[in-house]
């Protein structure tokens, strides 16, 4: 963990900008087709918004006129409210996931000038972990022809696995 602390910290040392543009890469392509996907719902969903908003003033001016009576328009508004909560709430859940991509690369930065503090690192202590580590995920250990195995994989904080 030591090495690969220092390595990240070298890189970043001696081309930053390739190390960031590596990272944003990685953020961005592993979620590039889910964020399309997400884009084009919240599309969808302020369009029906819209919608809804406008089914609910014909609604009040049909009841007005008398074009509907007072129980079809009860039954009618609230399935329609309901309706109008469920899809705002999604939109809100898509809109923070968003924001969280776009912090996530925000994050990036950060994290290269912390890691850049450890160039020539010595030792872990504690602290030093809590500052670069998020969590660490220990596998499962296997014998390979003789040999011992575990996989070790280290989340980094603000940027995850690297």
């Amino acid at each position: 963990m030591l090495s690969e602390i220092r390595a990240h910290g070298k890189a970043v040392a001696a081309d930053e900008a390739a190390v960031l543009d590596k990272l944003k890469q990685h953020i961005q392509s592993a979620s590039a087709a889910q964020q399309e996907d997400c884009r084009q719902e919240i599309s969808r969903l302020r369009r029906r918004l819209e919608e809804l908003e406008q089914i609910t003033a014909k609604l009040y001016e049909d009841k007005v006129s008398g074009a509907i009576s007072g129980d079809s328009f009860s039954v009618l508004i609230q399935k329609n409210e309901q309706e109008r909560i469920q899809k705002s709430e999604r939109l809100d859940s898509l809109l923070a996931g968003e924001r969280k991509a776009q912090q996530d690369i925000a994050n990036i930065h950060q994290w290269a000038g912390t890691i850049r503090q450890y160039l020539d690192l010595q030792e872990l202590n504690r602290e030093i972990i809590e500052e670069l580590i998020d969590r660490i995920e220990v596998g499962e250990r296997t014998v390979i022809d003789g040999q011992r195995h575990q996989d070790i994989k280290i989340y980094y904080r603000f940027v995850g696995l690297v």
